[in-house]
C-alpha cells in the first residue's frame, strides 16, 4: 500500500502520501482533510487509510495486481464507472456492490489475482441461503462479471472467472394482476384522492411508475386527444442520500410513445388541467415522490380491503386486459413500450389461453372434417 502520514498545518490535519510513479520517480502529495486539529485525529487517520487504499489501486494496481483485494477493486471499479453511466444505473450498481459484494469478500480478504469461480459460486450460495431469489442473485452476477471484465481489459487478471461459474437458474416470473371487477373497485377507491390520476394512468396505459410520475402537462395534447411518454422521474439512493432524477431520456427508444386519450382519461385530466409542470402531485402540490406513491398505494389497498398488489402490477393488469381481449401481441408491445415482442410474449404467454382454445377449435374442425370426408369417400 502507498505510504502516508498525517501532518498538522495551520491548525488543520493534512494527509501526506509518498509513492513511486511508473517511471520510478518518487513523489509526495499533500491533501487537506479540512478537519481541525482538535478532536479529529481518529477521523483524519480513517481518511488517510482510505486515501492510501485508493492510491494503492491507482499507482500500484496495474504493476502489482496481486496486492489488490477483490473488495478494494470493486470499490475502485464503482468510482471509475460513476461518470459513465446514468444516475439510476449507478445507484443500482452501488447498492449491490456496497451492501453485499464488498462486505462478503472483504471479510475473506480474497485477492483479485486469486479469485476463482468457486469463490464467486460460494458468494451466490450464501445469497440464496439468505433467501434472495435467483433473479436477484443474477443481478449480483452481472455486476461482478462486468467489473471483472474491466480487470481483464486492464490486464490485472488473465481471464474472467465469472464466465466459468454455474449461474443460478432464473425463476419463471408470473406477474400479479387484477380482474376487471377488482380494477373497477380500485378506481372507485381512489376517486378524488391524489392517487386517482397515477392509478388511472397505470391501469389504462400500463405506464411504469417512473413514466406516470414523469408525465407533464406539456406532453398532453387535448386538441388531438393524445399523450406523449417522453419524460421520467426516478428515485435513487447513493451513499445514504436519496434524490430524484428527472430525465427526458427514457431507458430505451421503444419507451417513447404517443398514446390516444379515451374519453375517461380526457375528462379526468381536463378537470385538473394546468398550463405546465408535473401532472401527479402530492397534497402540497409538489411532485409525488416514487416511494411515497408506492407506500400510499399499498396503504390505500389495505384501507379499502382490496387485494394487495404492487403499483407496477397495474402495468401487468393493463396487459392482461389487452391480451384477454385478443389484441395482437405486437400492439400490446407497442402500447406498453417493451423493447421487443419477445419480452411481451415471455411475460404474458401464460395469459393467451383464449387464443389457444381458438387454435384448438380450428385444428379440431380441420382434422375432424378431413376424417369425416375420408370416411364418406370410403363408403362411396
Amino acid at each position: 500500500m502507498v505510504a502516508g502520514h498525517l501532518r498538522v498545518k495551520n491548525g488543520y490535519w493534512h494527509m501526506i502520501l509518498s509513492y513511486k510513479e511508473p517511471s520510478g520517480k518518487r513523489k509526495t502529495k499533500s491533501i487537506s482533510t479540512h478537519l481541525k486539529e482538535r478532536g479529529n485525529k481518529k477521523r483524519a487517520e480513517e481518511m488517510l487509510l482510505e486515501l492510501r487504499r485508493r492510491f494503492s489501486v491507482e499507482f500500484q494496481g496495474i504493476s502489482q495486481p496481486t496486492e489488490i483485494t477483490f473488495a478494494l477493486y470493486m470499490e475502485e471499479w464503482l468510482r471509475q464507472i460513476e461518470p459513465t453511466v446514468a444516475p439510476t444505473t449507478f445507484a443500482t450498481y452501488s447498492y449491490v456492490v456496497k451492501s453485499a459484494i464488498i462486505p462478503y469478500f472483504q471479510e475473506r480478504s480474497t485477492l483479485l489475482s486469486q479469485l476463482k469461480p468457486k469463490h464467486i459460486e460460494g458468494y451466490y450460495d450464501t445469497l440464496l441461503t439468505r433467501g434472495l431469489s435467483p433473479t436477484t442473485v443474477l443481478r449480483h452476477h452481472a455486476n461482478i462479471r462486468k467489473a471483472l471484465q474491466k480487470a481483464v481489459t486492464l490486464e490485472l487478471i488473465p481471464s474472467n472467472p465469472a464466465d466459468r461459474v454455474t449461474r443460478p437458474r432464473k425463476a419463471d416470473y408470473l406477474a400479479g394482476y387484477y380482474s376487471v371487477e377488482d380494477a373497477t373497485a380500485l378506481l372507485r377507491a381512489v376517486t378524488g384522492s391524489i392517487l386517482e390520476i397515477p392509478v388511472t394512468l397505470g391501469l389504462f396505459y400500463g405506464l411504469r411508475r417512473s413514466e406516470v410520475l414523469g408525465l407533464r402537462w406539456e406532453a398532453i395534447d387535448f386538441e388531438n386527444h393524445v399523450i406523449r411518454i417522453i419524460h421520467s422521474v426516478t428515485q435513487i439512493e447513493v451513499n445514504g442520500k436519496t434524490s430524484l432524477v428527472a430525465r427526458d431520456i427514457l431507458k430505451r427508444k421503444s419507451s417513447y410513445r404517443t398514446l390516444p386519450m379515451p374519453p375517461a382519461i380526457d375528462c379526468l385530466l381536463k378537470a385538473r388541467r394546468k398550463a405546465s409542470g408535473y401532472v401527479c402531485l402530492d397534497e402540497s402540490e409538489k411532485i409525488l415522490v416514487p416511494d411515497n406513491l408506492s407506500r400510499g398505494f399499498s396503504s390505500m389497498l389495505e384501507k379499502s380491503g382490496l387485494r394487495k398488489i404492487r403499483f407496477h402490477d397495474l402495468r401487468h393488469t393493463c396487459a392482461t386486459f389487452l391480451i384477454n381481449a385478443q389484441i395482437p401481441l405486437i400492439e400490446v408491445q407497442q402500447w406498453l413500450g417493451h423493447s421487443t415482442i419477445s419480452t411481451t410474449a415471455d411475460l404474458y404467454s401464460h395469459l393467451q389461453f383464449t387464443s389457444k382454445l381458438r387454435s384448438a377449435e380450428i385444428l379440431n374442425r380441420l382434422l375432424t372434417n378431413k376424417k369425416k370426408e375420408e370416411k364418406n369417400n370410403a363408403k362411396t
